[in-house]
């Protein structure tokens, strides 16, 4: 499908690919040169390589924003380019060559011949930056068929930033409005000069993807913007970034390819081999909060990576897939019977916690069953020495009063006759 040209610094050139044109009633097809960057590294560089001949790295960055912000209007354009800008982002950006543009533009540049090149009225240069922002994706304008967008900016400081960004803005928009005019001027039958061309009209598609680790140590390609001009979709161009994305070789290794899919790209992903699985998607929930109304999906690598496969000791005999899978099986086997055997020893480790708990609960109760008995016991004994003593006292009372009673009626006795007589004791 491709192969690099050079894996060293910022800038990865693949081979140029074939798409197949969406135009109905033809066959035309065009192809387009992948190239991975690293902006932030590439700007930085004082001796960095051109990514287009005669044309400033800084221009091309403007026309990635623009893309994106036209095409994710709800982003923003400073959020994108501080993503695409990102020290850790790189970036997949399809450019047409220009000789083919060119050629197309010369044979369909009035606006009734086909409809394909043909742009909405660039806006008027403004210092404002706010309004440079707006400017640069109405280039990319969703109601447009062509080629013929523009954005861009001009700076080589390694201070690279917003404000510098945006300060550029109306150069670039005075370039590109330049240029359309002489494409105008010349007409359907004029010959349109080389420079009439430029960055706005060669970019197809980009994306920016970012390598993260997770808290879990794994590692992440997190995608995170993806744009394809409107005249170049349904060719297959984002589903081959994505092909892009899944290949090691380019990307490194990782252990899950991430994307934050709105509801309109959901179907896409699903199409390009990404899952919406939200059980399995929860284990990378430490990224999901980043995009808001979107949906998590990933991709998962094999485990024999092509890395792997372009290693001169992979073989795949099918004695060695024997032996793989036996050693896979035997794993697994060995795996299951440790956890049944940890899973079954929990299990009567369980029943005998209940078993106890079902005797102290029964010997607590039969405590609290004695306990209530030996209150009742003690409460009828009290109530029995409370009557006992009730009947004492009133027995006291009784003889007291008797006793008095006794001694009124007959008065007091002479000394005589309350002396006893001998032999009587008293």
């Amino acid at each position: 499908m491709y192969s690099g040209q050079g894996m060293d610094g910022c800038v990865v050139r693949l081979h140029s690919v074939s798409f197949k044109s969406r135009v109905e009633g033809g066959s035309e097809a065009f192809t387009a040169q992948p190239i991975r960057v690293n902006f932030h590294q590439l700007l930085r560089t004082s001796d960095a390589p051109e990514l287009l001949p005669k044309v400033k790295n800084q221009d091309v960055l403007m026309a990635v924003v623009a893309l994106l912000d036209s095409t994710l209007p709800d982003v923003g354009s400073q959020d994108i380019h501080e993503t695409v800008h990102s020290p850790r982002a790189n970036t997949i950006i399809l450019l047409r060559d220009h000789a083919d543009v060119l050629e197309e533009f010369s044979g369909r540049s009035h606006p009734d011949s086909q409809g394909e090149l043909v742009s909405p009225k660039l806006p008027e240069a403004t210092q404002d930056h706010q309004s440079d922002s707006f400017q640069l994706s109405e280039l990319y304008s969703e109601s447009e068929d062509s080629c013929e967008e523009s954005c861009g900016s001009e700076e080589t400081d390694h201070r690279w930033s917003w404000e510098h960004f945006c300060a550029g803005v109306p150069e670039f928009l005075a370039a590109a409005r330049k240029r359309r005019e002489i494409r105008e001027e010349a007409g359907e039958d004029g010959e349109i000069p080389s420079s009439a061309v430029g960055v706005e009209c060669l970019l197809v598609a980009a994306a920016a993807y970012e390598r993260k680790t997770l808290l879990t140590g794994e590692k992440v390609l997190q995608l995170s913007l993806l744009a394809t001009r409107k005249r170049y979709r349904r060719c297959g161009v984002g589903r081959y970034i994505i092909e892009l994305l899944k290949s090691q070789s380019l990307c490194g290794n990782y252990d899950a390819l991430l994307a934050h899919a709105d509801s309109d790209a959901i179907e896409f992903f699903s199409h390009c081999g990404l899952m919406d699985d939200p059980l399995l998607n929860d284990k990378f929930r430490e990224v999901r909060d980043e995009w808001a109304n979107t949906t998590l999906m990933s991709y998962l690598p094999p485990f024999t990576t092509e890395l792997k496969s372009r290693n001169p000791g992979f073989s795949l005999s099918l004695a060695g897939l024997e032996v793989e899978v036996n050693l896979a099986r035997m794993t697994a086997l060995s795996a299951y019977q440790q956890q049944a055997v940890c899973v079954t020893r929990l299990v009567r480790e369980v029943k005998t916690l209940r078993d106890q708990l079902e005797l102290q609960r029964e010997e607590v109760d039969m405590l609290h069953n004695e306990l209530e008995r030996e209150k009742e016991k003690r409460h009828k004994i009290e109530q029995m020495f409370l009557e006992y003593k009730l009947r004492k006292t009133w027995q006291l009372l009784e003889e007291r009063d008797s006793d008095g009673g006794s001694q009124t009626d007959s008065g007091p006795a002479s000394p005589a006759e309350a002396k006893p007589e001998p032999g009587h004791s008293a």
